[in-house]
């Protein structure tokens, strides 16, 4: 199967694909113009640029890097310029994990459902995790959080929203999806609880890195406090968080996204 055979199949299964390809160098490299690479959330690499060390030197640079609009991308190597065209295709589905199935969890999958996420909700209680409960997300999953984190690959598509029942039950999931590559992690809790969960963190060799990536306690202050009011709150922070929002209202702004 060519490139393109692979890059049709993966459109075709609404998978979203990372395409690089080689648009500019050097005299030397003039054959190699329109080589290209494709990169899959699963981290799967197809293609090659060059060589293999100048395909390492493309995927080290993507690292660093978040996708927003198709752009150029220059790599200076052995002391030559090269310029590459940067896009993606396909419209990969935005996934949420919910971890409960509590009063906050019931809004929040409808509007997170309204934002066309797939919405997976998780909870040990079978009266809390049913499709009677939950009719408009996509699976649900009665299961102990520790069976169910062992089988999850979040990828930066990903929202995780951590709203269980207690407390050792948030530190038990976020202790296991901390380090996986979803592109939003929150944790409900008060302040006092949410530093306490850190701290044991911390103290069992987690990064500060990591710990940084933790949205807690969770969501905007919009200044509700009724399930919907949080529900909202909490989905306000995960479509901020993937678009690069400014998390202000549009009236402080020079001029508003939604300006004609």
């Amino acid at each position: 199967m060519n490139q393109f055979e692979v890059l049709l199949t993966a459109v075709e299964d609404g998978r979203a694909v990372q395409m690089v390809t080689l648009i500019a160098g050097p005299a030397a490299h003039a054959a190699e113009l329109g080589q290209m690479l494709m990169l899959f959330s699963s981290s799967q690499v197809e293609g090659s640029i060059i060589n293999a060390e100048f395909t390492g030197q493309v995927l080290l640079e993507l690292s660093k890097l978040k996708w927003s609009k198709p752009s150029i991308l220059l790599l200076n190597y052995q002391q030559s310029e090269y310029q590459l065209f940067w896009n993606v295709v396909g419209n990969e589905k935005k996934q949420a994990i919910v971890f409960g199935g509590g009063h906050i969890s019931q809004p929040l999958v409808k509007i997170l459902g309204i934002l066309d996420y797939e919405v997976t909700v998780v909870d040990d209680r079978l009266e809390f995790a049913n499709q009677e409960r939950f009719p408009e997300v996509q699976q649900v999953v009665c299961n102990s959080f520790a069976s169910i984190l062992q089988d999850l690959e979040p990828d930066d598509k990903t929202a995780i929203i951590i709203v269980t029942r207690g407390h050792q039950y948030d530190l038990d999931c976020l202790r296991s999806i901390i380090a996986t590559k979803a592109g939003y992690i929150g944790m409900i809790g008060s302040r006092r609880k949410v530093e306490a969960t850190l701290q044991i963190l911390q103290k069992e060799g987690v990064s500060q890195h990591l710990l940084d990536r933790v949205r807690a306690p969770i969501g905007l202050d919009l200044g509700g406090q009724s399930p919907g009011e949080i529900a909202v709150s909490i989905a306000a922070e995960v479509v901020a968080a993937f678009n690069g929002g400014h998390y202000l209202p549009l009236s402080r702004l020079a001029k508003g996204v939604h300006d004609g």
